[in-house]
């Protein structure tokens, strides 16, 4: 044992003296893997954020959401039927469900003293088994009482600080929905969770009465082992179309894991923004290319300086050292190369955390004695154990009797490695470039379509009671708001242009049944003016007007009249190539109660939403909304927004006698949409620029190398006659012979992997090939001129100087 440690003793003085003797060398190599270990170690933390959600809950991995994709709409969402669980245990007793009710809507509550409402959002109503599902940290008070007793409720830390101030807020009281509630705990939610359950109670009686086609909680499930899932989602998607659809084909019923819905269901109902899995993936395939980056660095240059230690190889193995005690010490240099370029990494990730947390908009935490600390260890060791392993081999493998007469000559197995590596590193600084280049396009492009509305100037008010908009007699509070300076139009929303259509009905046109009716169709329920407060192209016929009040909805006995714009797309589909034609036609629509909806007006199709799919027909129904809440647009005048918004903030407090009310411009709204793109266009673009900047700390160390080899011939050559820029040219081309290899390789891969990216959208950008180009010209722009740099200083020395050293 003494011996071992000795022997190991002997090999780390050995290693650190050979380390530090080569301080440029050492620099090199230190820097460029701390840059890369450091930048790996941020998005590896940022990806272990992302896949821990919802991991800490019980039985997580048994733990599905349900959710439906409605075929008509062919779009899915994370809601169904409270009714579903009824149905599930009388399926299987041994199913566990639970129940979350309050999808998108605002709450408005009425603190003791306080003569304003405030809105309580992302307000729950849950079933009492919520804990057995879910991992909640009760800070104080009795949450079960608040789930199964009437008149309770519980608030998380974060809310009851916004309404109190504080959250020493057991037993005080609050009004909601015309009673007193008392709160009974405070609770918090992991961090890492796709909930966002800002206050809870229990499931009310109105919610579970509701029939089986409303679609107004979330249902999450715990199944029996052994239970075959496509048997039970065939059961279930046909019990549901037979009991509440007549049999039509109108949904699928399908399964949630519930530790992926962080990264795997960005739907709309959401609790709150999900990730991005594309995402993670392209951070964890950066994290690969930096560390490759990084490790190729290392192994061109200690290559490269392995004859520097031939003789030493040759004197050690004449003393009796084997091959293998050669590789153990050459790995020993290696890691400790790595540890140290670990350590500085670690200091990096320290200064840089506060601002890539921000940059992915994630609370990251370093703890080293938790699961970071582990994957920092192994990745050092990783990286030192992968970048060292070829190297040891190849100095170890030198022959003692060539190297001591004399004879030694480098072979061209580690030429052939360092040129094929450099080759590498090209082909990965331009794939990057044209990454980044193709996805700020594809961001600029989205942004920048015309969704068939306008976005500029365009005030939305969020969430006020239908009350007071829609199913209000009179239209006093837009008209109010149409007096104040600045205001050019208003009118109503039953759904945000920048979110998704939840609500459809089939259509039956002149002449068909509702057996050849068209197919259910996306609605939007709207108020006067909506046309041109909105921005939306007119092709024919008019707007909506308060000049005809037979265009608002009105109810007559067992049916129901309003006046509506179609998009050109549901003219079309209803058999007009001219949308003229539609103008004046009556369209029955079924619901609980027959609708006869008149087309006055046909507008240009619209983007509602994200463009990841092409517009859908839309119709535009006056006056009518089943929703509970409902927006007001404004079109503002552009020199007066910033003034009329405080005006109109100050006029809607009070006359809702509310605190909190929600505007946005409708453009902000519409730019968030892409948030995850953008974050993907800004991570991108950071990394490879690092990658960029390590490629030429590489070319950097091989070009300074090869300048020295080949100082001897450039100095023959120019007393020859030579000049400088042909002896830089000289020393250039070389490297750049092999970025044009690179750009060939990287230009198909790139290709393919981008036009792969960009079929997920239905606008896109065209891929130009001045794109590659100009991506491989910056390639060989940086390449040239870090080689020529260092050809430069040596073409520049007396070769008086140089060649007396021979």
């Amino acid at each position: 044992m003494r011996n071992v440690l000795s022997m190991l003793g002997n090999y780390l003085t050995t290693g650190v003296r050979a380390v530090l003797r080569h301080k440029t060398h050492l620099a090199l190599n230190l820097g460029g893997l701390a840059i890369g270990l450091a930048a790996a170690l941020l998005i590896l933390l940022y990806v272990q954020h992302e896949q821990g959600f919802d991991r800490m809950h019980p039985d997580a991995g048994n733990t599905f959401r349900l959710e439906q994709t409605f075929i008509p709409l062919e779009q899915r969402f994370p809601v169904t039927s409270p009714a579903m669980k009824a149905l599930l245990q009388d399926f299987d007793a041994r199913i566990e469900v639970t129940r979350l009710a309050g999808v998108g809507e605002e709450v408005l509550i009425q603190l003791e003293g306080s003569p304003l409402q405030i809105a309580m959002t992302h307000a729950f109503q849950a079933d009492a088994n919520l804990t057995d599902f879910f991992q909640l940290e009760v800070l104080s008070g009795d949450l079960q009482a608040a789930l199964s007793q009437p008149n309770r409720l519980a608030l998380a830390e974060h809310e009851a600080i916004r309404l109190f101030g504080h959250s020493e807020v057991l037993g005080k009281q609050l009004q909601l929905d015309g009673s007193n509630h008392q709160i009974t705990a405070v609770y918090r939610l992991p961090a890492q969770s796709h909930l966002q359950l800002n206050s809870l109670r229990r499931l009310s009686d109105e919610v579970n009465a509701q029939p089986l086609p409303m679609n107004t909680v979330y249902n999450y499930v715990k199944l029996p082992d052994g239970l075959d899932l496509d048997a039970f989602l065939a059961h279930f998607t046909e019990l549901v179309n037979a009991q509440a659809y007549q049999g039509q084909a109108m949904m699928a019923l399908e399964l949630q894991p519930l530790t992926s819905i962080h990264l795997h269901s960005n739907l709309s109902f959401e609790m709150k923004v999900n990730g991005s899995a594309s995402t993670v993936d392209i951070g964890l395939l950066l994290a690969a290319l930096l560390l490759l980056v990084a490790g190729i660095n290392f192994i061109n240059m200690s290559t490269a300086r392995a004859g520097q230690r031939a003789k030493e190889v040759g004197v050690r193995k004449t003393l009796g050292a084997s091959r293998w005690q050669l590789f153990a010490q050459f790995m020993l240099e290696s890691l400790l190369i790595a540890a140290a370029a670990g350590l500085l990494a670690l200091v990096l990730v320290e200064l840089l955390l506060p601002w890539f947390s921000a940059l992915v908009n994630r609370p990251l935490a370093l703890s080293y004695l938790g699961a970071f600390g582990g994957l920092a260890f192994t990745t050092v060791l990783t990286t030192g154990l992968l970048a060292g392993v070829y190297p040891a081999l190849f100095i170890s493998a030198f022959d003692a009797k060539k190297v001591l007469s004399g004879d030694f000559q480098r072979g061209s197995t580690a030429i052939w490695l360092r040129k094929g590596l450099l080759v590498l590193q090209g082909a990965i600084a331009i794939g990057l470039l044209v990454a980044t280049a193709v996805l700020q396009q594809q961001l600029q492009l989205l942004q920048q379509q015309d969704t068939g509305y306008q976005r500029d100037a365009r005030l939305l008010v969020h969430s006020i009671a239908n009350e007071q908009l829609f199913w209000a007699e009179q239209q006093g509070l837009l008209s109010a708001l149409q007096r104040i300076e600045g205001v050019q139009s208003a009118s109503l929303l039953d759904m945000q242009l920048t979110d998704t259509i939840s609500q459809a009905m089939s259509i039956q046109l002149p002449g068909q049944t509702a057996d050849t009716s068209l197919p259910p169709i996306p609605q939007l329920g709207t108020g006067f003016n909506i046309v041109q407060t909105a921005g939306f192209t007119l092709l024919a016929g008019r707007d909506f007007s308060s000049d005809y009040q037979s265009d608002w909805y009105q109810q007559h006995d067992d049916q129901a009249t309003a006046a509506g714009i179609i998009t050109e797309a549901l003219a079309r589909r209803a058999g007009f190539d001219n949308p003229a034609d539609a103008i004046g036609q009556q369209w029955l629509l079924q619901n609980h109660l027959a609708l006869t909806v008149t087309v006055v007006g046909v507008i240009a199709d619209v983007q509602v939403g994200a463009a990841t799919r092409q517009p859908e027909p839309l119709l535009l129904i006056c006056g009518r909304s089943p929703m509970h809440f409902g927006h007001i647009l404004l079109q503002l005048d552009p020199l007066q927004a910033m003034q009329s918004r405080l005006q109109i903030e100050q006029l809607l407090t009070e006359r809702l006698q509310r605190q909190d009310i929600r505007l946005s411009w409708l453009d902000d709204d519409y730019t968030a949409l892409y948030q995850n793109q953008q974050r993907q266009g800004t991570v991108i673009a950071i990394f490879a620029a690092l990658a960029i900047a390590l490629t030429c700390v590489g070319l950097f160390g091989l070009a300074a190398f090869s300048a020295e080899q080949r100082s001897r011939e450039v100095a023959m050559r120019k007393v020859l006659g030579a000049g400088p820029f042909n002896l830089v040219n000289l020393l250039a081309n070389e490297y750049l012979k092999l970025m044009a290899i690179s750009a060939m390789l990287a230009i198909p891969a790139t290709y393919l992997a981008l036009d792969a990216w960009l079929a997920g959208f239905s606008v896109r950008v065209t891929q130009s090939p001045w794109l590659y180009l100009l991506a491989a010209a910056i390639t060989f722009a940086i390449c040239w001129c870090t080689v020529a740099a260092l050809a430069w200083q040596v073409a520049s020395r007396k070769p008086s100087m140089v060649l007396r050293q021979y």
